[in-house]
């Protein structure tokens, strides 16, 4: 906790201005304060953001992101399917009442029956080519239906005996149709269980399946991306909730056969233009438009009549904030969100998660007809970050249950005032919850369950089958929560502890906001925000004695010895990123800083101050999976709106106040980016002569609308082929021409990638004889460039901050989210390990304080800054770059490669830009 004189420091930054989306004078900082991550099933777990579980309830774990929940018409079994990165996978609890409950996976790893040789090859390759995402469905003859996602197809399992029963097919070519390629997710069923209606995300439709014969029997096409779907209680209408904003496509000026001359080198239009729009036809390049995000194809819910022998749309309706409406003072950015529906007798209840409320639609006039906001305490103002997500009703139509996947919570809501009553804790991005039929319990899936904890050190252990995972992926595993509904007296109670457990609220400043206690301007005129990628504390730093380091763990430290793959080359007592050593001593890090994300997908997202929402958090596990690919020649209309591990945010990300693009922009800050949110895996190709841009582009993706024009064209991103040399060349070389040739100012923003900590095979023709040189290159071309703005003019009011997208490449004995964290400034302290539990939240509260910005989210808004790592005085001494170990990388050599020269002496011996005195 703070001490009195970090208290009197406090009162050193700068004010912030008026802010129209949060409450004036109130502010927030994380609950855990000092604590560090950990995880604690019996007590309080400190996650990653600095925020708190103290669940209600029974727990119990399941395989990693149980996104979809099921209970059993008996009211006696719950089911979840697990889209994690494992193979196929389902979580059984029967008799979840029982004293000795326990739960049952399938497949069941620890399987030791003895079974015929031959039968047991055919099931295991049949296994490896299932898959599993989001969709059950229990019938009252305990038969499991379970969507196969990208196997298109539905798997039928006996709920007593765990046997497979069958399947059922959903790939389709016929006249005028082609769905060979689907994606299957959340499902509904008929009380009966005749008919089984499934949603393909991909193939823009709802299959219908008869569940006697296993047969499709109708597809109903339905707006982009369908991602839930929901019967009327009279089961004569289908709600479809369609998530998606567009439907892309190559280019169509692309001809395959000459993708180097016919791919675009930059992504085609921006957010919002015109081109956008209506499409780009000139001599050079024909690019499809993208129409109106508004259409009611995107961001809607489609009422379909099945009451009849075939299948008609009723009705397409608009929920939540329609894309670039006025809403608090801020044109909306991103789509509502519609991910879940609950149809009652009366009315229908629709969650949109990037607007934090429910819509309700009356069937009658098939439109909304309220809107029930969810707002965990006014103090937060207008700010967004609750991600409403499962819906369920209570026996008596009394109440609705919301997971709140953003503040851990599930939202109790009276029917009849359409108000919130309260708030109950639960574990980490509860996804869906169901009511049992008595109405007295509430099942609630959380996906991230307590977190990952460790993956390295001395006293790491997560064994399956004598083989230790360490994979963050496989170290999230799901938990479901068995609680009593709390009594409406109980429900304060609850929910000040879902309160105390998202924010610390006080009417303090909190350590970045004061720069001097007259209130005088900020200092700091320009950040810059620099990313890498994929390593933890441990990697890196744990070698240092004035933080909480595991030596053993620091592979990328300070006298260590490594062989390349082959062991014919080895080297012995090298320093291997020598700079990141040496600023750590020079200025500030963290050894409590973690990343939000647990890959590059949602890490890039998170990145550029953009939570991901649901679209994204229920696909990048499946994509890291192998779960989320289709065939090349698909002809799915949604084949391209797939999340892998892209560096850029699509459309479906978007928040509804946007990214920090378009919060620079709206609020007057100058910004100049290089390589953050550009790549789309999806719709991209690499090769290593592509050194300007790094990428080609196949399909019709968007930049943010501010973005666009505020992006180096020649600046690589991810391309492990170009050497992170040439990135800083580029980067010094623009800033140069742009800004200090020209005397123009440095933007208020400057964001820089460097990727090649990242690590890829072995090149030593390349200059990268073993992993551990792209390290080494990585490390040069941080020093390079801390040395370059270190010498420049603007060095006397620059504040430079490092960190990476996500920490999945390296092991840490702490918490498998602990990350590099680095702040560069002449006011950062010198040789200071700061000991504060910070996240990306945290950078991003920063940046805003000292540029004089209000908060964009909830989370930035409730983090803890960095003031720890910063002070009033000043110290102006530049830095110089420290040369890497030869035998490790060599840079004149990787710079060949791209007939590019690089010369140690001549940089060293480059005249110094006006040192600041």
């Amino acid at each position: 906790m703070k001490t009195a004189c970090c208290l009197a420091l406090i009162a050193l930054f700068v004010v912030l201005g008026s802010c129209k989306n949060q409450i004036k004078d109130w502010h927030a900082t994380a609950p855990a304060g000092d604590a560090y991550t950990v995880v604690r099933h019996d007590s309080t777990t400190v996650l990653p953001n600095g925020r708190l579980l103290t669940p209600q309830g029974r727990v119990y774990m399941t395989a990693p992101h149980p996104f979809g929940l099921a209970l059993s018409p008996d009211g006696k079994t719950w089911i979840t399917s697990n889209s994690g990165v494992g193979p196929f996978s389902i979580s059984i609890g029967e008799n979840f009442n029982a004293p000795a409950m326990s739960v049952v996976q399938i497949p069941d790893a620890d399987d030791e029956e003895e079974e015929d040789k031959e039968a047991e090859g055919e099931e295991e390759e049949e296994e490896e080519n299932m898959s599993v995402f989001m969709g059950l469905a229990i019938s009252s003859d305990g038969k499991v239906y379970v969507a196969g996602g990208q196997a298109n197809r539905i798997y039928v399992y006996d709920i007593h005996t765990h046997r497979k029963l069958g399947e059922i097919n959903c790939s389709l070519l016929a006249e005028g149709s082609d769905y060979r390629d689907g994606y299957i997710g959340e499902m509904a069923m008929t009380a009966d269980g005749s008919r089984l209606f499934a949603v393909d995300q991909i193939g823009f439709r709802v299959v219908v399946v008869d569940t006697r014969s296993l047969k499709v029997v109708e597809n109903i096409p339905t707006g982009r991306y369908p991602f839930d779907v929901a019967l009327s209680p009279d089961e004569k209408s289908l709600y479809v909730a369609n998530i998606g904003m567009y439907q892309y496509a190559y280019i169509k000026s692309l001809d395959k056969s000459r993708l180097r001359e016919t791919a675009a080198k930059y992504p085609v239009f921006a957010h919002g233009s015109k081109e956008e729009r209506e499409g780009i036809h000139s001599d050079s390049l024909e690019v499809s438009g993208l129409g109106d995000p508004n259409s009611t194809d995107a961001f809607s819910v489609w009422r379909l009549d099945i009451s009849g022998p075939q299948t008609v749309v009723k009705a397409k309706i608009k929920t939540g904030i329609l894309v670039g409406s006025d809403k608090d003072g801020i044109p909306a950015v991103g789509g509502s969100g519609p991910n879940s529906i609950l149809a009652t007798d009366k009315l229908v209840y629709v969650s949109n998660g990037s607007n934090d409320e429910i819509s309700v639609i009356d069937p009658a006039v098939d439109s909304v007809v309220a809107t029930i906001p969810l707002q965990l305490d006014p103090r937060l103002g207008t700010l967004k970050g609750v991600m409403p997500f499962g819906l369920a009703l209570s026996p008596d139509q009394q109440r609705i249950f919301v997971a709140e996947s953003g503040i851990n919570a599930v939202a109790v809501i009276d029917v009849s005032s359409r108000r919130v009553l309260g708030h109950i804790p639960t574990a980490w991005f509860p996804s869906q919850v169901k009511v049992t039929p008595d109405g007295k319990q509430l099942i609630v899936s959380n996906a991230k369950g307590f977190g990952s904890g460790p993956n390295g050190g001395a006293n790491y252990e997560a064994m399956q089958k004598g083989k230790q995972e360490d994979y963050i992926g496989v170290l999230m595993r799901g938990a479901v929560l068995i609680m009593d509904v709390p009594s409406d007296d109980k429900l304060a109670m609850l929910t000040q502890r879902v309160i105390d457990n998202n924010f610390k609220f006080t009417q303090e400043p909190t350590a970045s906001s004061l720069w001097t206690a007259g209130g005088q301007p900020s200092p700091i005129q320009h950040v810059v925000f620099i990313s890498k990628e994929n390593r933890t504390y441990d990697d890196v730093f744990g070698q240092l004695t004035d933080g909480k380091g595991d030596a053993t763990l620091a592979r990328y430290g300070k006298d260590v010895s490594f062989a390349n793959q082959k062991g014919d080359r080895r080297v012995d007592l090298a320093t291997v990123m020598p700079n990141h050593l040496a600023l750590a001593e020079l200025f500030g890090i963290s050894d409590n800083f973690y990343v939000d994300s647990d890959v590059s997908a949602d890490g890039h997202v998170w990145l550029t101050n953009t939570y991901p929402t649901q679209w994204m958090e229920t696909h990048h596990p499946a994509a890291y999976g192998g779960k989320r690919s289709q065939r090349e020649e698909s002809n799915a209309p949604g084949k391209f709106g797939m999340t892998g591990a892209a560096g850029a945010i699509f459309p479906e990300s978007y928040n509804q106040h946007g990214s920090i693009w378009d919060h620079l922009f709206r609020n007057g800050k100058e910004f100049y980016n290089f390589g953050f949110g550009v790549e789309f895996d999806a719709g991209s190709f690499s090769d290593s002569t592509f050194k300007q841009g790094g990428v080609r582009y196949l399909v019709n993706y968007p930049l943010p609308g501010p973005l666009y024009d505020r992006t180096s064209r020649q600046f690589p991103t991810f391309n492990m082929a170009i050497p992170d040399q040439y990135r800083a060349d580029v980067f010094i070389r623009e800033v140069k021409e742009k800004y200090i040739d020209t005397g123009k100012p440095i933007p208020a923003m400057l964001t820089l990638q460097l990727l090649n900590d990242h690590g890829a095979g072995e090149r030593p023709h390349a200059g990268f004889p073993f992993n551990e040189s792209y390290m080494s290159d990585n490390d040069l071309a941080l020093g390079r460039v801390i040395e370059f703005l270190s010498h420049t003019p603007a060095w006397k009011n620059m504040l430079i901050i490092v960190t990476e997208d996500d920490a999945q490449g390296g092991s840490d004995h702490v918490d498998a989210h602990r990350s590099v964290l680095m702040v560069i400034s002449p006011y950062a302290k010198r040789n200071r390990v700061s000991h504060q539990h910070t996240s990306f939240g945290s950078i991003f509260k920063t940046c805003w304080q000292v540029l004089g910005v209000p908060s964009l989210n909830q989370y930035d808004f409730g983090a803890n800054d960095l003031g720890d790592m910063l002070t009033e005085v000043p110290d102006y001494t530049p830095y110089n770059a420290l040369p890497v170990d030869p035998r490790v990388f060599d840079p004149a050599k990787a710079m060949r490669v791209l007939r590019e020269n690089f010369d140690w002496k001549a940089f060293r011996d480059s005249p110094v830009l006006d040192d600041p005195e």
